[in-house]
């Protein structure tokens, strides 16, 4: 919760970084704008660009084609609520105590992202962008921790996990569709809305700097296409999944009308003149459940083998960012300290996150430093460093050489000894760094 101290701290880091900002509103429109497009349980192979034949995913595979496709993008998390903590924090999500799910239902409810942290929301705003979230939230049920309290001036969208893609109820039966701090009635498919919303948010700010977070539920279940009725109620029992039968064919509705969202946001870009100065970021916030196509990597959603947290990721600015793919290592929380870097501010030097700057990567295709990278849920821990991947849970200890060995299917750890206690050291200094598990009731 926000406490005295960090309210007073906001306030005096914003009224210095303000002053410090180089011009005032003269050098406003000479700032980038971006936007960050996050898909829900997104698998590595679940797009046209990535190899999925069977679906057609047009508008987000030409954003592939004429920008940065990466080949090696990692989550965070191999769930939701600590890759978005991670993403808008820069830093991993255990220093913001979201190791794990919010939850729907008990304690976890009362759970959320503390205030006192600097998003990047917050981080813009105070060098002059307006800044918007469509769609999900997930950090947060209690109007303490709604997104406006986070730095975003606009919110549109629901609090929770997932809700019914019609009746805007989440899974325990509770309406969730929100304005800022007000629960609203609109009628739509959400992942029209929410595409709705951002086109808004565009034109409305054209002629300011902007940060927009579109935030989709697509293709997270329940399995909901347009025309699909709605099925979740108060007083009425449903299944997380679901009353539909052909649950392929309505998965691939929900990406595709999710590519369709994406086609209608590069448009208000174009209409608006923006394209040439907006640099848009697709990701996903974790692999996908076993229904969904991890391509050929071992493992799902909520695994820390490949499948569960290597995503698509894509950076397309038309005119900047040259079209290639890239073998780059790269993780959910380096966007933030990138985002920042091309925002033209002046931020305070003691600004420090665990993300890495890819500006660049991404303009010059410079090489990225070579570091290690974790993960930890719930009783698993992993490190990868170049090729080497150290995977635990309470059972095996594994190593993996994912050069040779994308699948993880070959355990090293009894061949290379030296390279398996490196990694071993690594992960045991991380963990002192971040802290044990958190005590705040997640899953």
């Amino acid at each position: 919760m926000t406490n005295i101290f960090s309210t007073v701290l906001y306030g005096f880091l914003l009224v210095i970084l303000v002053w410090s900002c180089d011009s005032p509103a003269s050098n406003l429109k000479n700032k980038p704008n971006f936007i960050i497009i996050l898909a829900d349980d997104l698998g590595y192979g679940g797009l046209g660009c990535y190899g999925d034949s069977s679906l057609n995913t047009p508008n987000i595979d030409a954003l592939a084609q004429e920008g940065i496709r990466f080949t090696d993008f990692h989550s965070n998390a191999p769930v939701c609520s600590p890759t978005r903590a991670a993403l808008l924090t820069g830093n991993y999500q255990q220093k913001a105590g979201l190791e794990g799910v919010i939850y729907v239902r008990g304690e976890t409810r009362a759970v959320g992202l503390d205030t006192a942290q600097l998003t990047m929301a917050k981080l813009l705003k105070m060098n002059g962008y307006h800044t918007g979230l469509m769609g999900k939230w997930h950090l947060g049920y209690r109007k303490a921790f709604n997104p406006v309290h986070h730095g975003f001036d606009e919110f549109y969208g629901y609090l929770s996990g997932n809700i019914d893609f019609h009746s805007h109820y989440d899974n325990a039966g509770i309406y969730d569709w929100w304005h800022n701090l007000d629960s609203i009635q609109e009628d739509g498919y959400v992942t029209d809305l929410i595409t709705d919303h951002s086109m808004e948010f565009i034109s409305e700010n054209k002629d300011n700097p902007f940060f927009l977070f579109v935030s989709h539920e697509a293709p997270h279940v329940p399995f909901q296409g347009r025309d699909t009725p709605a099925y979740r109620f108060p007083g009425k029992e449903f299944s997380y999944y679901g009353p539909v039968q052909d649950t392929v064919a309505v998965y691939n509705e929900m990406v595709e009308v999710m590519d369709e969202g994406v086609g209608k946001i590069m448009q208000a870009l174009r209409d608006n003149e923006l394209e040439e100065n907006t640099l848009v970021f697709f990701i996903s916030d974790n692999g996908a459940e076993v229904f969904g196509n991890n391509g050929a990597l071992n493992g799902s959603k909520g695994k820390l083998l490949e499948g569960g947290q290597r995503v698509p990721g894509i950076a397309y600015w038309k005119g900047r960012i040259d079209p290639s793919e890239s073998t780059e290592t790269i993780m959910t929380m380096d966007l933030l300290p990138t985002i920042l870097n091309l925002s033209k501010g002046t931020y305070a030097e003691e600004l420090n996150f665990d993300g890495m700057d890819l500006s660049q990567h991404l303009l010059e295709k410079a090489t990225l430093e070579e570091r290690p990278l974790f993960w930890r849920y719930r009783n698993q821990k992993a490190v990868r460093e170049m090729e080497w991947k150290l995977l635990m849970d309470e059972k095996d200890t594994l190593l993996f050489n994912l050069e040779d060995d994308l699948t993880e299917t070959r355990n090293l750890a009894d061949d290379q000894p030296e390279v398996l206690q490196d990694l071993l050291n690594k992960l045991e200094k991380w963990e002192l760094d971040v802290g044990p598990r958190s005590k705040m009731k997640t899953i």
